[in-house]
């Protein structure tokens, strides 16, 4: 996520790292073959280590690290994606106050929301995926997370339903700050069909809060239905992938 915003080209980024790990795994075993095959060369650590960085583009997915012969330490970089994802997470939650924030039906408050609604879809617009686009991007979420939690009574099924992407925004941050179990099909509704990576990934965000908020046996089906559906055509590689697999089990209750 230090590339772009969450999701953000991940088709295409998902396609160049096959084309990446096909490369270096034929390199490595050409290599590794050339090497088993002089006559005065050996099996030894320096063939096993080759080998071994064949297999690595394709166990990216599956591991976080591994350590090659000679203390040689390779790090993938999902391991920095999820460490991103949780400060981006920590830093929304810190600047919120949940119930505690005090409420407002004042015009003004109303307009903020707005103004960080529209910077949100202006920035990522007008400036390169990235990571200091998703910092920007970040630092507004978390100003709406603050915003929409002093409203008293925001029109949160008008901004999920809404064509306009930073009301939707608007939408899952206040529901991320202040859960509400009435909200869960209309929220999983618009997760599911939002087109914007980043937004998408918020709302599952927001989602998972909301699905604390109500019992398990209240979820209707088809919100798990869709959720699945959605899970399903999410591109290999994408962090929303494991929210909606921990979403989804949530809402079979398991643990």
């Amino acid at each position: 996520m230090g590339q772009g915003e969450p999701g953000e080209g991940e088709r295409g980024s998902a396609r160049r790292r096959h084309i990446v790990a096909a490369v270096v795994s034929c390199v490595a075993v050409a290599v590794a073959v050339t090497h088993v095959l002089a006559p005065e060369l050996r099996i030894d650590n320096i063939t096993v280590a080759l080998l071994v960085v064949a297999i690595v583009p394709w166990l990216r997915d599956l591991l976080n690290s591994i350590e090659l012969p000679g203390g040689v330490k390779v790090e993938f970089k999902g391991v920095e994606q999820r460490i991103e994802a949780a400060e981006r997470t920590a830093d929304a939650a810190l600047v919120g106050g949940g119930d505690a924030t005090p409420r407002t039906d004042d015009p003004a408050a109303r307009d903020e929301v707005r103004r960080l609604a529209a910077e949100y879809l202006t920035v990522r617009k007008s400036k390169r995926g990235g990571s200091d686009r998703t910092h920007r991007m970040d630092s507004i979420f978390a100003r709406l997370v603050r915003a929409t939690q002093r409203l008293s009574d925001p029109d949160l099924g008008g901004w999920l339903a809404s064509p306009d992407g930073g009301l939707r925004l608007a939408a899952y941050a206040r529901l991320y700050a202040v859960p509400d179990g009435a909200e869960l099909s209309a929220l999983a509704d618009a997760v599911v069909d939002e087109k914007l990576p980043f937004s998408q990934y918020w709302g599952i965000r927001a989602l998972d809060k909301v699905a604390d908020a109500v019992d398990v046996d209240q979820v209707p089906p088809r919100v798990v239905r869709r959720l699945e559906d959605c899970l399903a055509g999410q591109p290999r590689g994408s962090d929303r992938v494991s929210l909606l697999r921990r979403l989804i089990a949530k809402l079979y209750g398991r643990p």
